[in-house]
């Protein structure tokens, strides 16, 4: 199982958290983005992002590519699709108070005890999809 709540645990997806200081609303993170980081926060969004310079040039096999400012209440959105695209993740469940668990095949047995320690407490279920959108039936579009 892996599980996300802060902003730190999105380092390993390619979101790097730097400082809160960039900000003059003092509401944001400045943080780099991989490659993966950034197609992780375009998923969420649905969108492609124009970035920022990068701060840092992070790993010379995974450089950062950019930088954007993120609202901490962003951190279980990008979470959920972080978890959605780790191969060894079958199952999200995002939590009420904004933890975001991802369960592997292997997990059966720790999920049905946390399922019935947080009874109440799963907000949405989801699943690794093909796609994000769903299809239009009467015009055969992505929506």
């Amino acid at each position: 199982m892996k599980r996300i709540d802060r902003m730190q645990e999105l380092e390993p997806f390619g979101v790097i958290p730097l400082t809160g200081e960039s900000d003059v609303h003092m509401h944001r993170i400045l943080c780099d983005v991989t490659a993966k980081g950034k197609a992780i926060v375009e998923r969420t969004l649905a969108t492609e992002l124009k970035l920022s310079e990068n701060w840092n040039s992070g790993k010379k096999d995974d450089p950062h590519v950019g930088s954007l400012l993120l609202p901490f209440e962003f951190v279980p959105s990008i979470a959920v699709f972080a978890l959605l695209s780790d191969t060894d993740v079958s199952e999200v469940w995002l939590m009420k108070g904004g933890a975001v668990f991802g369960f592997g095949v292997e997990d059966v047995d720790l999920k049905e005890r946390l399922r019935t320690h947080h009874e109440g407490e799963i907000r949405q279920v989801f699943y690794p999809r093909p796609n994000d959108r769903n299809l239009h039936v009467f015009t055969g579009r992505r929506a």
